[in-house]
């Protein structure tokens, strides 16, 4: 008799396990359709409805660009929103951009890390910080990184940063991509490695990654990191594509450059399973830099 309690309880909690991932990539999907094809403005109300939703608190961080030459002066607006949790003095940033380019739908880019930011702020409400940490949702990475920028002036204290994640393209494929891997990167690349021997995902990290937001953290010497899902074999591809100056090679272009930035990025092409790799990936490293801070 006590065998078939047994065996029921272990039938049931493999049931329920099941359907929490089922649900997590529902809740991921999800996301990325609600904010799939909105407006620059459209997408940053989303942003916020999700996280009145949530009942989660946030700063909304305006700010303006302004550029002057010799003709005119043009100027710019933009606006961060940043989720910020823990007490401790020394901060970790996980951020992506929710921007889109140009009239593109931007569905995988980026409305795919905008939804793995936003499932990591709600399933993690309740963990334990030995950080501060900043969830941040970067406006106008697609007009020159200008969030990401104006971010760092007005929030960073190089002395209390440890490290930034970034998300930008994380719904399609089976590979995590990581990088770029060098002296602003060296600090972080051991929880890196440890997450990816955690998750037991297909991995590759590389010198070379895509300009995205972890470049203004690179610039100003701090240490950053940029996550991407990628089909298999496109992170290599795309390291040569960064290496060779962004030219792709006819022969073996990235399979990921045939939908950004075009209006075909849409959230038929994500897949959820994807969307769940980035999830369980940065949400392990997360943990294991908050438990370094013990």
């Amino acid at each position: 008799m006590k065998r078939s309690y047994l065996f029921i309880f272990v039938v049931l909690l493999a049931s329920s396990l099941s359907l929490a991932q089922v649900q997590i990539e529902d809740e991921l999907y999800s996301s990325v359709v609600g904010i799939e094809g909105k407006t620059h403005q459209g997408r940053c109300e989303f942003i916020k409805n999700q996280l009145h939703a949530l009942g989660v608190g946030y700063v909304a961080a305006p700010f303006n660009h302004i550029v002057v030459n010799k003709k005119d002066t043009t100027m710019t607006k933009g606006e961060n929103i940043i989720v910020r949790v823990g007490a401790g003095t020394k901060r970790i940033v996980v951020g992506a951009h929710y921007d889109a380019f140009g009239e593109s739908p931007g569905a995988n880019d980026n409305g795919s890390g905008v939804a793995v930011l936003l499932s990591l702020i709600k399933q993690l409400q309740d963990t334990v910080w030995n950080y501060s940490v900043d969830f941040c949702f970067f406006d106008l990475e697609e007009a020159g990184l200008l969030g990401s920028d104006y971010y760092i002036t007005q929030f960073v204290i190089p002395q209390r940063h440890i490290a930034m994640i970034n998300l930008d393209i994380e719904g399609t494929g089976e590979e995590v991509y990581v990088g770029p891997v060098g002296s602003n990167s060296q600090n972080i690349m051991r929880y890196v490695h440890e997450a990816a021997k955690q998750t037991g995902f297909p991995f590759f990290e590389s010198a070379e990654f895509p300009a995205s937001d972890q470049v203004s953290f690179e610039k100003s010497n701090l240490q950053d990191i940029a996550v991407s899902i990628v089909p298999k074999g496109d992170a290599e591809r795309l390291s040569k594509y960064v290496r060779n100056g962004y030219k792709a090679d006819s022969i073996d272009t990235p399979k990921v450059l045939g939908v950004m930035h075009t209006f075909e990025d849409r959230s038929r092409l994500v897949s959820p399973a994807s969307l769940k790799m980035s999830y369980e990936f940065t949400k392990t490293l997360l943990m294991l830099l908050n438990e370094s801070g013990r």
